[in-house]
């Protein structure tokens, strides 16, 4: 979902999303016109938990997997060198 948002890095885009999610309550709290916001509240707490799991355990998992894959593309290069000889 976050995709569409490429101007900013994962980590800002989730910061974003708390700091609004953190608005939409405090108005929340703070006005009479509570109930117009739940709908926007309930769209950034989804934002907010889905960027925080993508910075926390997505991203990390990708980078994990580029390495796996390097060392795999390196380990086929040394067979297909060991099978030439």
């Amino acid at each position: 979902m976050l995709t569409r948002y490429m101007g900013m890095t994962p980590k800002s885009q989730s910061y974003l999303f708390t700091f609004g999610l953190a608005l939409t309550l405090l108005g929340m709290a703070l006005t009479d016109m509570w109930l117009p916001m739940v709908a926007g509240a309930l769209i950034l707490t989804g934002l907010t938990v889905e960027s925080w799991i993508r910075v926390a355990h997505i991203i990390p998992m990708h980078e994990e997997l580029r390495s796996l894959q390097k060392q795999v593309n390196q380990v086929r290069q040394e067979l297909n060198k060991m099978h030439e000889q």
